[in-house]
């Protein structure tokens, strides 16, 4: 009996915590499909959660996106993810990127199942009255991106973080990420670049009681865009990078993603990430005018608990 309690235990702090990181889940249905490599990758409407300082390379002044994800496996079931992004140049060196999105977690139940209202030893609900709600958590961005020269610009985020486990309980903190990126034409080449980015993450604090905080992470990357006449493109990218969970545990991060176009107007992504857990990913793209739809999709072993999760997104630019 007290291994079937410690078990559920563990297994119910494990999920708490997991959900409390719902800001390192990756809001961009493009570069998720792309095995979450995110620091190098060309500006999109999304680049606040990716690298804030992309946009200043980017010839659209404006993009705006909105994304979707519901989670499927049983252990989240009822989950889902949204979030709204977007960027405006202002002129040629400096820019502003906003984001906003919000993680809701299961529904609270009283059959046992995670996640589930707490009892007293006489089985009554145990909760703070008027409080009971349904988990969340939400956060809001802002970043200021800088060109330095033509070949290197910075950005600096700062985030707000709220969370709410359903029973009373709110944590609140504020990160800030710190970004670098560069892109280098290839003269082989017309069109070809390299893009070189590198970010350090949710270095911040927590302003409530509970230690509440993102794991701090440090990311570097590339990626190759070329262009095969006028009607094909390919980008690649390899990221590397470092995380140390609120708990002190460390870890390697890498990611590798690819995305072929058609003339533009279809995307075909794949990639792979070794992280806390080892996953494939796959996704499309269809742009058509100033609008974009982008799909992605998880796979993952039954360890994970976010796989085969779909997310789909929408966008507008300018």
């Amino acid at each position: 009996m007290k291994k079937t309690f410690l078990t559920l235990a563990i297994s119910i702090f494990a999920l708490t915590a997991a959900a409390q990181e719902f800001a390192t889940i990756n809001p961009d249905a493009r570069t998720a499909a792309m095995g979450d490599a995110t620091v190098a990758a060309t500006a999109d409407a999304y680049s606040i959660y990716n690298n804030a300082a992309a946009p200043l390379f980017e010839y659209q002044t404006v993009q705006i996106g909105y994304l979707y994800a519901p989670w499927m496996p049983s252990e989240l079931k009822g989950s889902d993810l949204m979030s709204v992004a977007g960027y405006v140049k202002l002129g040629q060196r400096h820019s502003i990127a906003v984001g906003g999105r919000m993680f809701r977690e299961p529904k609270l139940t009283m059959d046992g199942d995670y996640p589930f209202i707490p009892t007293d030893e006489n089985g009554n609900p145990n909760y703070k009255v008027g409080e009971l709600t349904r988990p969340n958590g939400k956060s809001v961005e802002l970043a200021y991106g800088l060109k330095v020269c033509d070949k290197l610009a910075l950005a600096l985020t700062a985030r707000y973080l709220h969370y709410a486990n359903g029973l009373g309980d709110k944590y609140s903190a504020v990160n800030f990420d710190l970004a670098a990126y560069s892109q280098i034409p290839l003269r082989f080449r017309e069109g070809a670049a390299v893009n070189i980015g590198a970010q350090v993450s949710n270095g911040g604090f927590s302003i409530a009681d509970g230690g509440f905080r993102q794991p701090l992470t440090a990311k570097v990357g590339a990626s190759l865009y070329t262009p095969f006449g006028d009607a094909h493109s390919l980008l690649a990218e390899v990221d590397l990078g470092y995380r140390v969970m609120p708990a002190g545990v460390q870890g390697l991060i890498a990611n590798v993603g690819v995305e072929y176009s058609l003339m533009q107007l279809l995307k075909f992504r794949a990639g792979y990430a070794h992280h806390l857990y080892d996953y494939a990913t796959v996704g499309l793209g269809l742009r058509f005018m100033h609008v974009q739809v982008d799909a992605s999709y998880w796979a993952a072993g039954a360890a994970c608990p976010w796989r085969n999760t779909f997310r789909v997104g929408v966008g507008l630019e300018f």
